[in-house]
């Protein structure tokens, strides 16, 4: 059977596709050696697996009629295979979209990074939230059958190793891992101790820099034999380098990681806190929110206010920092017309206007205090220490999915809605939707209703080749309490403003210039210093030199940074620097900037 894949050109040609496989003896066959081959090199993820003992039952099932459905990356290798011994007869250009249509989570490299999360090790959070759950055997608020979570288990929460094996994954999925955006998650970050937390980055610097591709590199690395590894510590910690070296050696590497983030809360974000994290490198940071009600956020058992949440924000934009702000609707103590009320209020004053959002409805989940109350239905007041009815109710579905929506047509277009509900498997759950496809269900609604979405992820051309005529720069101008933001951004107005590529430009009074002065990492930014706090330009990952119609490669970065100098300049500003990570220097080097502290700065 030749050309199997000459039709696939949609996520549902390759469902088909899929059930073609499991039904045909000899194609099932060459999925089964495969899955064999992935499960060997599985070895070298840590995982221990009978690979004889699971095929052969798999070959039996499928004797009987039951069969495992073959995923995208067994699905790549099969078309890969079958290209190499001549069944699959397709034109270059029809071979380079079946395999971006077995990219699984294409979403993952087409905005042009790709992203990499890696958790820290269980450890206590200084926080008490209500909706939380606390599994023993992972970080507060993390559950062991998510999927990193799921992976840094399997790893022992080693960083080197959760690293490693995942750019092993990535490269088996078919996703290019030269342009990483690294994603440190399990709680409050700032809260483990110093020493760890230098640790955790410098493994993944390390690992970085010494991974090599897998074309280029045939011999496998096998962890499945070591001992437990030690709270997370990797059993190799013997390297000398320290962690200046290992950036500077992620320069040039072939894994260059370009952004590197962390999760904190709002209360823990102080100067001292942003410099340290500067030294480490991290470019952005994820801070619980939740809500903006105050007394939606005593409820809940925040243990911050509405005003910590506003200087948390300013601070992190005075040193160029990016940030993610978590919104949480549907918690106890709130309605819908107070969850869409956040976010208006998220952009109605100079306080928050969040770069991005990640949306994360509020579930019962196990192990958590919400969990107790709603079963019980009581609480105790934490002032007068009176048990109290609890009437909580959670939204349905169809509540949830118009409260979302409503919520959405809030969002500026300089802000990126990178998530609309969390990967929390549907077992963990008590009450609350269950639908892992949210977001979709939310695009459904907004299309019924004629709303076009103006966030920057729903804006993305990703893949899309595209004529750089067709797309004109548009600047968005807003207020913070001590300086002002211009997003500049290349959007094509004739197609719903596609955008190619934008620029977060920062100008700032002299309010905090003092505090700046007395952090080493940080005193650059201080006397009158322009500074960019993102450059993103869209399209397909391509690698380093690799020419090509994408939008990365026709001149949208270099024109943003150009158009931000003449806003400077025309401003009085004399200097201009950017948070760029580690493995983007030697992009901005080629633009004239220099390595000053932690950041690259350009005389104007």
């Amino acid at each position: 059977m030749n050309n199997i894949f000459e039709k696939v050109y949609t996520e549902k040609d390759l469902n088909n596709l899929k059930r073609l496989v499991t039904k045909d003896a000899s194609l099932y066959k060459e999925i089964l050696e495969i899955r064999g081959e992935i499960a060997k090199k599985q070895k070298f993820l840590g995982v221990k697996t009978l690979v004889g003992k699971i095929l052969n039952i798999e070959k039996k099932a499928h004797e009987r009629g039951k069969t495992k459905t073959p995923t995208n990356s067994e699905i790549l290798v099969l078309f890969q295979n079958r290209l190499k011994e001549g069944k699959e007869i397709l034109s270059d250009e029809r071979k380079r979209e079946v395999e971006q249509i077995l990219k699984r989570l294409k979403v993952r490299s087409s905005s042009g990074v790709t992203v990499v999360s890696l958790l820290t090790k269980p450890y206590p959070c200084p926080g008490r939230c209500i909706y939380c759950p606390t599994e023993a055997r992972m970080p507060k608020s993390y559950l062991s059958k998510e999927p990193a979570a799921a992976r840094a288990l399997a790893n022992n929460f080693d960083p080197y190793l959760q690293f490693t094996s995942r750019l092993k994954a990535l490269e088996m999925n078919g996703h290019p891992i030269n342009k990483l955006e690294v994603i440190v998650i399990g709680g409050t970050f700032d809260y483990y101790q110093k020493d760890y937390q230098e640790y955790f980055i410098k493994e993944i610097f390390r690992s970085a820099n010494n991974y090599k591709p897998s074309s280029n590199n045939s011999d496998e690395i096998s962890f499945s034999n070591q001992a437990p590894l030690r709270e997370g510590f990797s059993k190799d910690t013997s390297s000398p380098k320290t962690l200046l070296e290992l950036q500077k050696e992620n320069e040039t590497a072939n894994c260059r990681i370009i952004g590197l983030s962390t999760e904190t809360r709002p209360d823990y974000i102080n100067f001292e806190t942003l410099n340290w994290l500067r030294y480490l490198g991290v470019t952005k940071i994820e801070i619980g929110v939740q809500h903006l009600d105050q007394h939606v956020l005593d409820f809940n058992a925040r243990e911050m206010t509405r005003q910590s949440i506003a200087d948390a924000t300013e601070m992190m934009r005075a040193v160029g920092l990016k940030f993610v702000y978590h919104m949480m609707p549907n918690l106890p103590e709130s309605n819908e017309e107070m969850d869409v009320q956040m976010f208006k209020d998220l952009y109605n004053s100079k306080d928050f206007h969040p770069d991005m959002l990640k949306i994360y409805p509020c579930v019962i989940l196990k192990t958590s205090l919400l969990y107790k109350m709603f079963t019980k239905r009581e609480y105790k007041d934490r002032d007068t220490k009176e048990i109290k009815e609890f009437t909580y109710k959670p939204y349905n579905d169809e509540t949830l999915i118009k409260v979302l929506a409503d919520a959405e047509k809030e969002i500026k277009n300089y802000t990126r809605v990178i998530r609309m509900i969390r990967d929390i498997p549907a077992t963990y759950i008590l009450a609350s939707s269950k639908k892992s496809n949210m977001r979709e269900l939310v695009d459904i609604y907004q299309k019924k209703r004629g709303l076009v979405q103006q966030d920057i992820r729903s804006r993305e051309i990703r893949e899309i080749e595209v004529e750089d005529k067709d797309f004109n720069l548009r600047v968005t101008e807003y207020e913070t309490r001590h300086g002002k933001e211009f997003f500049l951004e290349y959007i094509n107005a004739q197609d719903n403003d596609k955008l190619a590529g934008f620029a977060r430009l920062r100008l700032q009074d002299d309010f905090f210039d003092e505090e700046l002065k007395k952090q080493e990492n940080l005193k650059v930014l201080a006397d009158k210093v322009a500074f960019i706090r993102e450059l993103h330009v869209y399209g397909v990952v391509k690698k380093f030199g690799e020419k090509g119609d994408q939008s990365q490669h026709v001149g949208f970065g270099k024109r943003l940074m150009a158009e931000a100098e003449k806003i400077a300049k025309e401003n009085g500003y004399k200097k201009m620097a950017v948070i760029s990570g580690v493995g983007v220097r030697e992009y901005y080097k080629k633009l004239g900037y220099h390595l000053e502290g932690t950041y690259m700065v350009k005389s104007l």
